[in-house]
This record gives structure tokens, C-alpha cells and sequence, in this order.
């Protein structure tokens, strides 16, 4: 990502078999392994950005980093969407993604180790607060 200054977000659903092997892409192989291969996943190609896609994912956003910033033990990477893709069949009549079909899912993140949240899922919240904005006692 930092030599080509350009990478996927590949965003697997809610299912064992493909979170199994995306923790499997993580991992820390030597320079020029083929994780994807590693992984038993398949790379098509991108619209864009060189890197591939991930077949098995749903849905994928290719990005050009825009910049990064190390701390800690972490490097903190920001990128611009350049190309966004939804396979077909997961976005309804009027353009909306249908959610419960795609079922995207989300990493906790290094201290949670092996966690996964369904990323799908939603709750509405309603407004609770009453006092008005903007104004001092």
C-alpha cells in the first residue's frame, strides 16, 4: 500500500467460512507472498486502482492514500475513494444497498483479537435532547 500509494477495502459479509479467511490476509507474510493465493481467495481486477478486488467480498471501495501518520505501534492510513462497487444483486430498484442481503461485516481491531460485528445491523435513535443550541444561562 505505501509503495503503490493506492489499496482495496474489500468488505466480506457476515459469514465464517469468508471472516476465516480474510483474518488469514492479515497476517504478516514475507514481501511478495501472494496472501490472497495464501488465503484461498480469488483477485479480480479493479476499476481503477492497481491492487485487486476480492471476489468473495460484496462490496469494495478502491482508494488512493491520501496520507498517513505513524503512532504507537500503528500507522494510521487515510484514503480518497476513487471507485466504490456493490455486486449485483445487493442494491435495490432505487440504488439502495439492501443491507440484511449484503450483510457487511466489520473488524474490532487488533485488542479484540478474533471479533467480528455485523456491521448490517441497525437501531434507530431518537433525538432525546430538548434544550436549545447555542445559548449561555
Amino acid at each position: 500500500m505505501l509503495a503503490t500509494e493506492e489499496f482495496v477495502v474489500n468488505v466480506p459479509s457476515f459469514e465464517r467460512e469468508i471472516l476465516e479467511k480474510v483474518r488469514v490476509v492479515g497476517l504478516e507474510f514475507p514481501p511478495r507472498v501472494n496472501e490472497l493465493e495464501k488465503a484461498g481467495l480469488k483477485p479480480i481486477s479493479s476499476k481503477v486502482v492497481k491492487p485487486p478486488r476480492i471476489a468473495e467480498c460484496r462490496s469494495h471501495f478502491e482508494c488512493k492514500v491520501e496520507w498517513t501518520k505513524q503512532w504507537l505501534h500503528r500507522l494510521m492510513v487515510v484514503g480518497k475513494v476513487v471507485a466504490a462497487s456493490v455486486d449485483e444483486g445487493y442494491v435495490d430498484e432505487n440504488g439502495y444497498i439492501v443491507w440484511d442481503k449484503l450483510k457487511p461485516a466489520h473488524y474490532c481491531g487488533h485488542e479484540y483479537k478474533t471479533k467480528f460485528v455485523a456491521a448490517y445491523q441497525t437501531m434507530e435513535v431518537d433525538m432525546v435532547y430538548k434544550e436549545p443550541i447555542g445559548q449561555r444561562p
